[in-house]
């Protein structure tokens, strides 16, 4: 009993140095004690091989070898712990292992459904498109004919990937016109959930009994799309409501889609000339933050809440929120009682039209221009025609806002559009942080001075210019900030919803007019006084120093006193990272030297006896120095896999 302590106790010790000669102190002490029972018996194996020719094992007295065995038990165990986080990296380490069995579940889930959308993508012929084919080519039809077979393959797919052609029928920087009409016919409609199921999802959500809540709820849903169900309710103190309800198992089917999306988006990236150019890869990374954004409905209450705050939005009505019912996956909201403009049974009389599309426009400019919350989305379904003769506003999932920052750099670009000065466009591009080192200026401006001769002339630029210039910097690999693109988007997508409102609405003009005395001061031509006189106001103070800092400037360099200075490495971060390349670099070099001296003394014949141990000096020495070259070398590879 006693040796089976003491053995144990020296296990615990040699785990102990173990751990921390490699420096592996966050490792756990689990591991740490397989590692160095692992290394203990590769140790003795290897003495033993030293002091016997394995036939005459019996012979020999194990105490005789601890001296031999501890060395190699050392190099042994630390050598196990590398092997363990060579086979264990740090993304692994991250890896869930509590529920293999939901893993695995959800693994075969994945599996299923991509091998459900691999066929309908091979059916309907669009295998080139993602690469899957050596052929990357896919010329041979015409956009429409394309177009129609990815609409008809979104919807074969079903879930998320409908969402997914839904968002796309909003991107014209992305797609041409002929696209977008396509997609845009993707019907987001669902099969109705079963009142019982309906039923206590409300419960759950409410909190209690319904009838407590509500006072009717008409269970015939009024909307029944792929996230959500809508059903039409009066609360019990009168108020005609919409109540918005999440299906059930929703996040679930979402992880499944998203994670084929980007696979298919990685694949298309690396396999495909388009989707490289695109990088198809960032944008599905953009949709799928989208969307679980969308799957949180108390986001949709908070945007819906400022835009219909807004002193600057009266003429658009908002639906109230009603913000003690909502909950992540219960929306409660006030009715509008109206048609959406998609589903207006005939054109409205001109007059109103223009009156309803001026509304529509100067609140959602107006909001841009300001910093107020904008609609991201207002597409004609979203656009509410209300029975008292006014406009509404609903589906608040995707907004924008603007900062102070962002507004200027829109200024910036509105004024080049305006005076058509392609230096002064690639000026606002990178201020706001779209131009990388990787691009080139020239080629950036010859692009946007070809852009203004094609789209621009006299005047104000025409509404399509704005979904052009998007579609341009996408070509270009400039990444707008991601409010800045939702904007134009937004602006796009709202021309054509005033355009189906009011033919030959004048959005730009309203744009202009709507930009307030900064924006005319610096487009108008006759205010360019006004313009220079306030910059110079800006400028004089700096001026006026100027002569002063240049003599001094020349004294310092005729008396040879005019020196620089350059700070390197002021970042920590970068302060760190030098020192660890540096520090793994100097024990690389210090273990190969230590183990080139060691191998020399172990060749070396002759020399000093110690006698205590009845071996040579310079062997006992190379040993020592060896088994110190070996624990360097692993100390360095272990922290070399800890950053991978």
């Amino acid at each position: 009993m006693l040796d089976v302590i003491a053995s144990f106790v020296v296990l615990f010790g040699l785990a102990w140095l173990v751990r921390a000669l490699v420096g592996a102190r966050e490792l756990t002490w689990p591991r740490v004690l397989l590692a160095t029972a692992a290394g203990w018996g590769v140790g003795d194996f290897i003495a033993l091989a030293m002091v016997s020719d394995f036939e005459h094992l019996a012979e020999v007295d194990y105490a005789q070898i601890q001296t031999v065995a501890f060395p190699f038990r050392l190099i042994a165990a630390m050598g196990a712990i590398v092997v363990l986080e060579l086979l264990r990296s740090s993304q692994r380490r991250r890896t869930r292992r509590r529920r293999p069995i939901r893993a695995a579940r959800n693994l075969g889930r994945v599996v299923v459904r991509a091998a459900r959308v691999l066929i309908i993508t091979l059916r309907h012929g669009l295998a080139p498109l993602l690469g899957l084919r050596r052929r990357d080519d896919i010329t041979t039809r015409s956009p429409e004919e394309l177009a129609r077979r990815v609409r008809l393959a979104l919807e074969d797919a079903g879930g998320m990937f409908v969402k997914l052609g839904q968002l796309l029928a909003t991107r014209p920087d992305l797609l041409p016109p002929a696209a977008l009409a396509e997609l845009g016919r993707l019907h987001a409609g669902a099969a109705p959930l079963a009142r019982d199921t309906v039923e206590e999802l409300m419960a759950e959500e409410v909190g209690g009994p319904l009838d407590h809540v509500f006072e009717r709820i008409d269970w015939d849903p009024i909307g029944s799309a792929s996230i959500a169900q809508a059903h039409a309710a009066r609360l019990a103190d009168g108020r005609e409501v919409v109540i918005k309800i999440q299906r059930p198992g929703l996040a679930g089917q979402v992880d499944v889609d998203l994670t084929i999306v980007m696979w298919l988006a990685r694949m298309a990236a690396r396999r495909t000339t388009w989707g490289k150019a695109y990088e198809v890869d960032v944008l599905a990374g953009e949709f799928a933050d989208s969307l679980r954004g969308e799957l949180d409905f108390r986001i949709e209450a908070r945007n819906a809440i400022e835009s219909g705050g807004s002193p600057r939005n009266p003429g658009v009505a908002v639906p109230a929120i009603i913000d003690d019912l909502t909950t992540s996956r219960l929306l409660v909201m006030e009715r509008l009682r109206g048609v959406p403009l998609s589903n207006l049974p005939q054109p409205l009389p001109a007059d109103v039209a223009r009156r309803l599309a001026d509304e529509l426009c100067v609140s959602q400019v107006t909001a841009m221009l300001q910093g107020d919350r904008f609609h991201g989305d207002p597409h004609p379904g979203n656009v509410m025609v209300m029975d008292t003769g006014g406009v509404g506003l609903i589906d608040f999932g995707i907004t924008g806002r603007l900062d102070a920052f962002e507004r200027a750099s829109v200024f910036q670009i509105l004024v080049a559009l305006r005076l058509e000065h392609p230096t002064l466009l690639y000026e606002a591009m990178v201020s706001m942080g779209a131009v990388g080192p990787a691009h080139d200026p020239g080629e950036i401006e010859r692009a946007f001075a070809q852009f203004m001769t094609a789209y621009l002339g006299s005047g104000l630029p025409p509404p399509e210019a704005l979904t052009d210039l998007m579609r341009l910097t996408t070509e270009l690999h400039l990444h707008l900030p991601a409010s800045t693109t939702t904007m134009f988007r937004a602006l796009a997508t709202l021309a054509g919803t005033l355009e189906q409102l009011s033919p030959g609405y004048p959005i730009i003009d309203v744009v202009a007019e709507l930009g307030g005395s900064e924006f005319r001061e610096r487009v108008a031509p006759d205010s360019m006084r006004d313009f220079v006189e306030q910059e110079f106001a800006k400028l004089a103070p700096l001026l006026s120093r100027a002569p002063r800092h240049f003599d001094r400037l020349a004294t310092l360099a005729e008396h040879g006193r005019l020196t620089t200075r350059v700070r390197l490495f002021t970042d920590p971060d970068e302060v760190r990272i030098l020192e660890r390349l540096v520090n793994r670099f100097v024990l690389t070099l210090l273990s190969i030297g230590v183990g080139a001296v060691s191998v020399m003394m172990l060749g070396t014949e002759g020399g000093p006896v110690l006698e205590a141990a009845d071996a040579p000096l310079l062997e006992i020495l190379g040993w020592v120095g060896l088994t110190l070259a070996v624990i360097l070398l692993l100390r360095v590879l272990l922290s070399v896999l800890r950053t991978e």
